[in-house]
C-alpha cells in the first residue's frame, strides 16, 4: 500500500481573510491613536459602515429602495443634528404620488465630539459638496412618515432595491469629523472645526455596486 502524503497550509481565501482582519485591526489602531476624539471617531466609523451595511441589506432583502438618512435640522432636537443616523424604505404598496417610507430601525447616535460633515461629502453623483436632491424631510423614528410635509430635514444616500447605489455615478463620499458645536458669531449654534481636529476624520466611499469602503487617511478625504 502505498502511503499518500499530505501537506495543510493556508489557502487563498484563509490568507486574504487574515489579512483583512490585519489591515482592519490596523486601521482602528490608527485613528484610535489620537486619544479620547480619536477613540470616538473609531467607534464612529464603525457605526457608520454598520448602518450603510444595514440600508444595503435591508433594499436587497424588501426588494425596495432603502435610505441611510443622517439628522440636519437645527431647528428640531440639536443633540440629534448631524450624529444622529438611520435607516428608511420606501413602502410601494400604497396608490399615492409620494410613497411612505418606513424606519427600517430606531436611529443611532454616533458619540459626541464625531458629526457628518456635508461640505467634505458627496451624494448624488457631486463631485463635492452636497447635491440638493439627496435631502429630504420626515418624522423619523415613526414608522411611517411622508417624504414631505411635517418632520425633521435629514440628509439621505439611496440604495436601489438591488443593493446598487440609486446615483449611478462610480463614487459618492461620507465624511465624518470632530468637531465642536458652539455659537457661531451670528449667535446661533453650528459645528466648529478647528485646525487641531483637521486630522480627525474618516469616512466611507459608496460604490456603484453599494458596496462600502472605510477610509481612515485624512488626507485621501
Amino acid at each position: 500500500m502505498n502511503r499518500i502524503d499530505r501537506k495543510y497550509g493556508f489557502t487563498l481565501v484563509e490568507l486574504l481573510v487574515v489579512i483583512s482582519i490585519i489591515l482592519i485591526a490596523s486601521s482602528i489602531i490608527f485613528i484610535g491613536g489620537s486619544g479620547g476624539d480619536g477613540a470616538s471617531l473609531s467607534s464612529s466609523l464603525r457605526i457608520t459602515s454598520g448602518i450603510a451595511n444595514g440600508a444595503r441589506g435591508q433594499a436587497i432583502l424588501k426588494n425596495a429602495k432603502t435610505r441611510l438618512i443622517i439628522h440636519n435640522d437645527k431647528d428640531g432636537n440639536i443633540d440629534k443634528y448631524r450624529r444622529f443616523i438611520g435607516i428608511v424604505y420606501e413602502d410601494t404598496s400604497t396608490s399615492d404620488v409620494e410613497n411612505d417610507w418606513i424606519a427600517g430601525t430606531q436611529g443611532t447616535y454616533l458619540p459626541e465630539g464625531i458629526y457628518f460633515d456635508p461640505v467634505a461629502s458627496s451624494a448624488g453623483g457631486q463631485g463635492s459638496g452636497w447635491s440638493p436632491g439627496n435631502v429630504m424631510s420626515i418624522e423619523f423614528p415613526r414608522s411611517v412618515a411622508k417624504v414631505e410635509g411635517s418632520g425633521e430635514n435629514f440628509f439621505f444616500y439611496e440604495f436601489n432595491s438591488n443593493g446598487t447605489m440609486a446615483s449611478g455615478f462610480e463614487n459618492d463620499w461620507l465624511v465624518i469629523r470632530a468637531a465642536t458645536l458652539r455659537p457661531s458669531n451670528g449667535g446661533d449654534l453650528d459645528l466648529v472645526f478647528e485646525e487641531d481636529q483637521e486630522s480627525l476624520k474618516a469616512g466611507l466611499i459608496f460604490r456603484r455596486v453599494g458596496t462600502t469602503t472605510p477610509v481612515t487617511d485624512p488626507e485621501a478625504l
